[in-house]
C-alpha cells in the first residue's frame, strides 16, 4: 500500500464526519422551522381569537346592527380584515379554544382552524373543520373521548353543543370514508407523519 493510499484511508472518516454534522444540521434546521411555525399559529390564532369575541360580544349587545370585525391595539385596519371568521371552537377536555375560518387553504391552515366542507341545509349545518397538527390547534385531537364536550359558537346564529361519538384514523386520500356515516361535525386533522388523518366524529345534543 503507497503513501497516498494510507492518507485516502485516514481522510474517509473526516468526510463521514462532515456528512454527518451536514444531516444533523439540516434535521435541525427542519425543527426550527416548524416550532417557528407552531408559535406563529399559536399568536395567530389567539389574535383572531380575541377579534372574534369582540365581535360576538358586539353582536350579542346590538344583533340588528351589522358590526365591523374590531382591529387588535396597535394593528393596523387591515391586518386582520382579509379573515372571515365563522365561529368559535370550544374543546374544554383539550385546554382549546379556537378561532374558526370560514375559507380553506393551506396558508389559512398556518393562523387558525378552517371551515373544510360546509353544508348549510340542515340545522345545524354539517360541517368538517380541519387543522393543522400544531399542539396549539388539533395536535392533541386524538386523545379525545367519547362523551368528551365540543361546543360551538357562529358568528352569526345560536351556541351550538357537541359530543364526541368516536376518534378514527382513515387513509390520507380516501374521501369516501371522511363524509360517510352519521355525524354533524367532524374535526380532521394528520397524524403524526402525516401519512392518515385523525378525525373525531360528533353529534350535535339537543338543546
Amino acid at each position: 500500500m503507497s503513501f497516498d493510499d494510507k492518507n485516502k484511508i485516514k481522510r474517509r472518516p473526516n468526510l463521514w464526519f462532515v456528512i454527518g454534522i451536514g444531516l444533523l444540521l439540516a434535521a435541525g434546521g427542519s425543527i426550527g422551522w416548524n416550532l417557528y411555525e407552531q408559535n406563529n399559529a399559536k399568536s395567530a390564532s389567539e389574535s383572531l381569537l380575541a377579534l372574534a369575541e369582540q365581535k360576538l360580544e358586539a353582536q350579542q349587545a346590538q344583533p340588528s346592527q351589522p358590526q365591523e370585525l374590531p382591529t387588535a391595539s396597535g394593528e393596523e385596519s387591515t391586518s386582520w380584515d382579509l379573515y372571515n371568521l365563522d365561529g368559535i371552537l370550544s374543546i374544554p377536555s383539550l385546554g382549546l379554544r379556537l378561532p374558526v375560518l370560514s375559507d380553506y387553504s393551506e396558508d389559512l391552515l398556518k393562523v387558525s382552524v378552517c371551515v373544510y366542507e360546509k353544508d348549510g341545509e340542515g340545522q345545524p349545518p354539517r360541517m368538517i373543520l380541519a387543522g393543522h397538527n400544531y399542539p396549539a390547534h388539533f395536535g392533541k385531537l386524538s386523545s379525545l373521548q367519547p362523551g368528551d364536550s365540543v361546543g360551538y359558537e357562529p358568528i352569526e346564529g345560536e351556541s351550538i353543543s357537541y359530543q364526541v361519538v368516536e376518534v378514527t384514523e382513515i387513509a390520507a386520500d380516501d374521501r369516501e370514508a371522511l363524509e360517510s356515516g352519521e355525524w354533524d361535525m367532524t374535526l380532521l386533522t394528520c397524524n403524526w407523519d402525516m401519512s392518515r388523518r385523525v378525525l373525531a366524529r360528533l353529534a350535535c345534543l339537543e338543546p
